[in-house]
């Protein structure tokens, strides 16, 4: 009893050395932060705020005036491979300061929290529980060069906590090794249409797909994903991102 008693007081000694030596930072607004506490401040932390589904186009989830119809204008004059999509949070603040340090930091540690939101986002939208988990795939350059497909990562988590099945080689990304978050909407409509492919051993076939990634920006990676999934002969297909960029 005593040896544990002076190990937990060893490790809480070190615990604060190391904080005194090198203090935490917000990840977000660089405040110092106390010793064991989350990666954000608690005023950071608080502008995390959930997107109400209610208030957004269930194809898009862009920001949706007319109540009274769950698919936008836009939306009701264009086809969709998609049942719903879905976001956490608007791309803006703490939530797309998690998404970069996450995608460009090697912050891989930040995706277990990121993926717990993901779950409550889920829960609010009342969608089926998904037969199988796909996270988007990156270009095997960017994944040499990160060491990890971030929109893997939640995926995993989000399996985790859900208890279902995923498939992180399902679709495969054969094309387009660069970044698109600088492009136009018109320059990313003129990527090939072929960007993503669904692997031959992979089982979709009568199954409700949750597709994951980390951000939405105009839409079309997600739907180039539905593309290649619904090859497959899936039941349905669900869409749900991390961050979304509202237009």
């Amino acid at each position: 009893m005593l040896y544990k008693r002076l190990k937990n007081l060893a490790k809480n000694l070190h615990n604060s050395l190391t904080h005194f030596v090198y203090p935490a930072h917000c990840l977000y607004c660089h405040n110092f932060l106390p010793p064991a506490a989350p990666v954000l401040c608690h005023s950071c932390a608080s502008e995390l705020k959930l997107l109400d589904p209610i208030e957004h186009c269930q194809k898009c989830f862009n920001f949706n005036l007319e109540a009274n119809h769950p698919i936008c204008h836009e939306c009701l004059q264009r086809p969709s491979l998609f049942n719903k999509v879905g976001a956490a949070f608007n791309y803006e603040g703490p939530a797309a300061e998690l998404v970069k340090q996450l995608k460009y930091y090697n912050q891989s540690y930040l995706a277990q929290g990121m993926a717990a939101f993901l779950v409550l986002q889920f829960d609010l939208l009342k969608w089926p529980l998904p037969d199988l988990i796909v996270p988007v795939p990156i270009s095997k350059l960017h994944a040499i060069e990160r060491g990890y497909n971030q929109s893997a990562l939640l995926a995993v988590h989000m399996q985790k906590m859900l208890k279902v099945s995923i498939d992180n080689k399902a679709l495969s990304h054969r094309s387009n090794t660069f970044s698109q978050s600088s492009l136009t909407l018109v320059q990313r409509k003129n990527l090939a249409t072929k960007s993503f492919v669904l692997n031959k051993k992979a089982n979709v076939t009568d199954k409700i797909i949750l597709l994951i990634d980390d951000v939405m920006t105009s839409g079309l990676t997600l739907q180039r994903c539905a593309e290649a999934l619904s090859a497959g002969g899936p039941k349905s297909i669900y869409g749900l991102t991390f961050c979304h960029t509202s237009p």
